[in-house]
């Protein structure tokens, strides 16, 4: 737009001195022309950018590695009469590594056109939020702009490529015992077992009825079965953000997703519960996962949790919080080489750290006592399957 004004102001400066040179009367008219119409843009400009409205709408979620549309409405509420390009300053901002990306877009305005698509690629994994920044009308002269109202910020949520496991489970059992893991109790269909009590009503089967509680009562009342569910597993991600300043961060951290998404649902395809540990800065939260729905639902809900500041954080969390009382296996999933100290989880509980690290071809495995890590490619082959023992 610079450009414009300058050769605006280098022909208005030259008009004007041939004015002063040679009095004519034609000189003066163009002078005045070149006033009103730059004054008559600039209102149009800013009446367009008041009648502008803008929308933006983008797929709700994608595979890391694809690219996904997004659409930009413009849709003013009556005919634009100076705007000939709107440009669009958007920050992309992943709330998972908090990585932030501005990228400038400049849309030229055709007849009758009001939609524009762009491509937009999914880099990082996570929750991704697009903010916009400002929007501006542009005259078709180039020489001024005025600014719209933004449109309201968008999300979406890139999920992890798929990384071929196979889960098998540990015969050996380190620390409590599979009935003293952490339990829930639901809903189910286990009749040796209350989880409530209620009303009768028709339809109910008579051997569910609570006699004794409805001779007191005078009312029939039934018991609810539950279905007592044990987490002997715990899954931790113990990567940060301090990762970011390596050379291959973004490969290794979007692996370590990758790993800690698959084996999740391997386990819960197989039947195995388990139970989600995510460090945050107020601490560790747990996450019971049962079903597959659990699982559904919980994974776009961690993809948009900050990760921590460094790695290792999770761990000291679940040492401090003496989790390792609970349950009898924990893997952690980490990016690049995993340099905590598991010493003093040795013989308390049994630990695997899968972690994703770049420049190796092949799975390398190093561990003592009860405590082992598993490196894997970063760049994974998708013919290639990871046999993982939980």
């Amino acid at each position: 737009m610079w450009k414009n004004r300058l050769a605006f102001a280098l022909l208005y400066a030259a008009l004007l001195v041939l004015l002063l040179l040679f009095s004519k009367p034609f000189l003066l008219a163009a002078l005045i022309v070149l006033v009103v119409l730059a004054a008559l843009m600039a209102l149009l400009t800013r009446r367009d950018a008041r009648l502008l409205r803008t929308s933006v709408r983008v797929k709700s979620g994608g595979r890391e590695g694809e690219t996904v549309p997004m659409t930009f409405t413009f849709a003013p509420k009556r005919r634009l009469l100076a705007a000939q390009s709107i440009l669009v300053e958007v920050e992309s901002r992943n709330d998972m590594f908090g990585v932030s990306v501005h990228k400038y877009l400049v849309f030229d305005l055709a007849d009758d056109q009001q939609e524009y698509t762009i491509g937009v690629p999914l880099v990082w994994c996570g929750k991704v939020t697009f903010r916009c920044i400002s929007v501006q009308v542009r005259d078709m002269f180039g020489l001024f702009s005025s600014k719209a109202k933004p449109f309201t910020e968008i999300c979406t949520v890139v999920y992890p490529h798929h990384v071929r496991v196979l889960t098998e489970l540990s015969s050996a059992t380190v620390g409590a015992t599979r009935n003293d893991g952490v339990m829930q109790n639901r809903k189910g269909s286990d009749a040796s077992e209350m989880f409530d009590i209620r009303d009768y009503v028709p339809g109910d089967d008579i051997r569910t009825i609570h006699w004794k509680l409805s001779g007191k009562t005078d009312e029939l009342i039934v018991r609810q079965a539950s279905a007592p569910s044990h987490y002997n597993i715990a899954l931790l991600p113990d990567f940060g953000r301090s990762h970011l300043a390596g050379p291959e961060a973004q490969q290794e951290l979007n692996a370590a997703v990758a790993i800690a998404s698959s084996v999740a649902e391997r386990l819960i395809r197989r039947g195995v519960p388990f139970c989600t540990v995510v460090p945050t800065k107020q601490g560790i939260e747990r996450f019971e996962i049962c079903t597959e729905r659990d699982f559904h639902e919980l994974l776009p809900r961690w993809l948009s949790f900050p990760v921590q500041e460094t790695g290792g954080s999770g761990l000291r969390y679940f040492v401090m919080e003496h989790l390792d009382r609970y349950f009898t296996r924990l893997l952690i999933f980490s990016a690049g080489r995993y340099e905590q100290d598991l010493s003093g989880l040795d013989s308390r509980v049994g630990v695997l750290v899968l972690s994703a690290v770049s420049g190796i071809k092949t799975v390398r495995v190093e561990g003592s006592g009860s405590c082992s890590i598993m490196e894997l490619p970063a760049e994974q082959d998708i013919n290639e399957v990871y046999r993982v023992v939980c």
